[in-house]
């Protein structure tokens, strides 16, 4: 895992990250299993890899299953690190291929997934770039406020750049702090009031994502095709009658 030896991580983060990589059940016992570092070390490294948006989470049976964030997750990692790390952003663009095929590899065919916190929340919406068209219920308010205004500025770029649809049911709250100015390659409906609140759905590709905007920061995503098709036709259904 070359890509890795250069990102800055140390050897414990690079040998846990590539276990959870490689494994679609990954608990703390399995990671403690394939690296050999102890347990307590395991939940302290697993916890640097989330907050640093690499890493993910689901409780299952009172147990966390940890999952790799996209690992193109790792170039939005490097781009904080300043123009010093341009070296290490081209070695990782040349395993990226190879890192992101063992991602899909390792997904089950329905995975499900915690981001916490901004970071968290950041690698969730680098993910959503790979797909044209995205869906919201709920509306968007909340991106501005608790992920950065200069980072939705540079994502919101890189969005209009892919030329990627986004179809947003939004809440009159929302339209209440709009920034002013027309949004390429952008559309809108709008919800009753009585639909106000700090939950909203996040549809793209074959994932569905419903994010709590407030604190604790935490998006609980499905990703399964049958789940995101059934959320899409609620979604058509609304755009439809509103």
């Amino acid at each position: 895992m070359k890509a890795l030896e250069v990102l800055g991580l140390s050897e414990g983060e690079a040998k846990v990250y590539e276990c959870i990589l490689y494994s679609d059940n990954a608990t703390l016992q399995h990671v403690h299993e394939q690296t050999g570092i102890e347990r307590r070390n395991v939940y302290d490294i697993i916890n640097k890899l989330i907050s640093k948006g690499l890493a993910t989470y689901i409780s299952e049976m009172r147990h966390k299953v940890y999952r790799a964030t996209n690992p193109r997750s790792i170039l939005d990692y490097l781009e904080k690190q300043g123009a010093e790390v341009e070296g290490k952003k081209q070695a990782v663009r040349k395993e990226l291929p190879q890192l992101v095929e063992i991602y899909k590899k390792s997904k089950p065919s329905l995975d499900a997934r915690v981001y916490r916190g901004k970071e968290g929340l950041r690698a969730m919406f680098n993910e959503m770039l790979e797909y044209k068209h995205h869906y919201f219920i709920g509306g968007n308010w909340g991106v501005r406020k608790y992920l950065g205004e200069i980072w939705h500025d540079a994502w919101e770029r890189k969005r209009v750049e892919g030329k990627i649809w986004w179809h947003d049911i939004v809440t009159a709250k929302f339209l209440a702090n709009e920034p002013r100015g027309k949004h390429a390659y952008y559309e809108r409906k709008v919800l009753p009031p009585e639909f106000e609140g700090p939950n909203v759905v996040f549809i793209f590709g074959n994932t569905v994502a419903n994010v709590y905007w407030g604190e604790p920061l935490v998006s609980v995503a499905v990703e399964n095709e049958a789940i995101a098709r059934n959320y899409l036709n609620y979604f058509q259904y609304l755009w439809k009658k509103l």
